[in-house]
């Protein structure tokens, strides 16, 4: 199933920002303080896609993109909806605040009960935090919220709108008393693993947090990456997890690991839209003792706690970091290009970063965070043949697929590679790259660390 073609002349990369305006039939009492989001869902076929949880929730603008300001905690600040037999949904009480707009899991009313808003909000009026911890919330993570369905695209008065991809979303505010109606939403499923983890003997692991991680290798041989995430089993082992790689077709190889057991399934190829069932991961073992709950604060509506210690952060344009894995030291810097960057660099005696493995990258993000930096990877030597500055050959990669961002530049002319704030993901860029104006930063490397300083 293919994507539906972006609409010439809608840069993606720039933040679009909508302001609907309640015009004519389309308004209502003026007092109003929240507005109103209706329309119908249809799939590709134009079939209309029925009992989906769909919703609006709050989002932040981040880089060249909107993204959902949004975690199970914050589920009770949203406005909901599922759509009817003919795909139609109503969302009312939305706020003036920046938006967007989402599917939900098709199993939202089991994890999230109908009481469970109410007992939440009566909580933290009392400041009674045991009973938001026992409500379960707090143990969920954003792959047990993960949607069945992707949104595609929004019509809305006429004008389309293609979110590029679940990490950049069209963002809106509808304004208080606006009533927008006959919005076309066109969704497609997504592309979807179900698998069992089992004991040797057969018995299931029940109710665990896996470590799930993936490679992939695009069927036409011209990308590969590998991603992953932390889907839990329910009582009979099952699981289920939606991957973003989703936009060609690949074969995937999956591997799961609990506590110090890992089993693995594949290769399997995989097209957009599809949905695997049946992988099983069958760990060498007898069945082990599950690992013990996280240790909660006897909390209590009396309980007075002590003011945090400040955190001393020292500028980020002043500090080294050494990585314990390695001994090399890192920093951030601020940089008008990577010219700038580089001559920064040779004067402290570093380079621009290597990175060398999966450790590293995931040490780098930790500290770091997922921004646009600089890092030391080019082509500019010999086109295709990828090295990082230090001389240092490329044994490990991370990249992005090269129509992410929607860029409009000969892939040809992209010699010099940033990381992103999808995962710290790489992407590479060129002179004509928008995404080269918005990389301001830099990470420097001093593989001999600080040299006992």
């Amino acid at each position: 199933m293919k994507r539906l073609p972006y609409t010439k002349g809608l840069f993606l990369l720039i933040t679009v920002v909508l302001f609907f305006i309640g015009l004519g039939s389309h308004s209502i009492a003026a007092e109003a303080e929240t507005g109103t989001f209706s329309g119908r869902v249809i799939d590709v076929e134009g079939n209309p896609v029925a009992e989906l949880p769909v919703m609006i929730g709050p989002t932040m603008a981040i880089g060249p993109g909107i993204h959902p300001a949004f975690s199970p905690m914050s589920y009770p600040t949203t406005r909901r909806a599922r759509t009817d037999a003919e795909g139609r949904f109503s969302i009312t009480g939305i706020d003036a605040r920046m938006s967007y707009f989402s599917a939900l899991p098709q199993n939202v009313d089991a994890l999230f009960p109908k009481d469970l808003e109410t007992k939440i909000a009566k909580a933290m009026e009392e400041k009674d935090f045991a009973a938001i911890y026992t409500s379960g919330v707090t143990e969920m993570e954003t792959d047990d919220f993960e949607p069945d369905y992707e949104v595609l695209s929004i019509d809305i008065r006429g004008i389309t709108f293609y979110p590029r991809n679940d990490f950049s979303r069209i963002g809106f505010s509808v304004e208080p008393g606006s009533d927008i109606k006959n919005v076309k939403v066109i969704v497609q499923p997504r592309m979807r693993i179900r698998g069992r983890v089992l004991f040797k003997d057969g018995t299931p692991l029940r109710n665990a947090r896996l470590r799930l991680a993936f490679n992939y290798t695009r069927a036409d041989g011209q990308g590969h990456g590998s991603s992953g995430g932390n889907p839990r089993t329910d009582a009979d082992g099952y699981f289920l997890f939606n991957l973003d790689e989703k936009d060609d077709t690949a074969n995937y190889t999956f591997s799961v690991a609990y506590q110090e057991l890992e089993a693995t399934a594949g290769p399997v190829l995989l097209k957009p839209g599809d949905r695997l069932d049946g992988l099983t991961f069958t760990f060498d073992s007898e069945p082990i003792a599950p690992e013990p709950p996280p240790q909660r604060m006897p909390f209590n509506r009396s309980t007075d706690f002590p003011s945090p210690k400040p955190i001393s952060v020292p500028a980020f344009d002043a500090a080294w970091i050494v990585n314990p894995a390695n001994g090399h030291a890192y920093k951030r810097v601020p940089c008008e290009s990577r010219d700038a960057a580089v001559a920064q660099a040779t004067e402290e005696k570093a380079h621009l970063v290597t990175i060398n493995d999966a450790e590293e990258q995931a040490w780098l993000s930790a500290v770091f965070g997922h921004e646009f930096y600089w890092i030391g990877l080019s082509d500019a030597k010999k086109e295709g043949q990828w090295q990082w500055d230090n001389g240092e050959p490329l044994t490990y990669e991370n990249w992005l697929p090269d129509d992410f961002f929607s860029e409009v530049s000969d892939a040809d002319e992209r010699d010099y590679a940033v990381t992103t704030f999808t995962d710290g993901k790489w992407y590479a860029v060129s002179p004509k790259s928008i995404l080269l104006r918005m990389t301001a930063m830099a990470i420097l490397e001093k593989p001999d660390g600080l040299d006992g300083q």
